[in-house]
């Protein structure tokens, strides 16, 4: 597996009411916003890489276990420095692998791709990139 994450970000609005200390808190009160009743979405790529390397240590294989695990810390941390954007952190995934079937029945991993939105009934993505 790519050492990466994907953020899946979405448009929101500010909703009613106003926070009432948003002057001294930068806090607003934020709502999804909807483009004909779906969700308007997006997915961040974050590169990973393990710090601990460089200090001599055998570099640990990425797997979905710590794709999620990194993805915890990553979601907040990302709406933190987009303060001034108008989308936020909604859900995360992990790539996810292209499978080829072979003859005798096993399968090997030929690429990995960006896994979609997720909720196609109820959210559309807005920008698609490789891995």
């Amino acid at each position: 597996m790519p050492a990466a994450v994907v953020l899946i970000v979405c448009k929101t609005v500010v909703g009613e009411p106003p926070d009432q200390n948003a002057e001294y808190t930068k806090a607003e009160n934020r709502e999804w916003a909807t483009e004909h009743a779906m969700m308007v979405c997006r997915r961040e790529e974050v590169q990973m890489y393990d710090r601990a390397v460089d200090g001599g240590a055998d570099s640990q294989p990425f797997n979905e276990q710590r794709c999620q695990r990194s993805a915890m810390m990553l979601g907040p941390q990302w709406d933190a420095s987009h303060q001034s954007s108008s989308y936020r952190f909604w859900r995360v995934a992990c790539p996810v692998p292209i499978v080829r079937k072979n003859d005798d029945g096993s399968e090997d991993i030929i690429a990995w791709k960006l896994p979609d939105c997720g909720h196609r009934d109820t959210v559309v993505c807005e920008v698609d990139t490789a891995i």
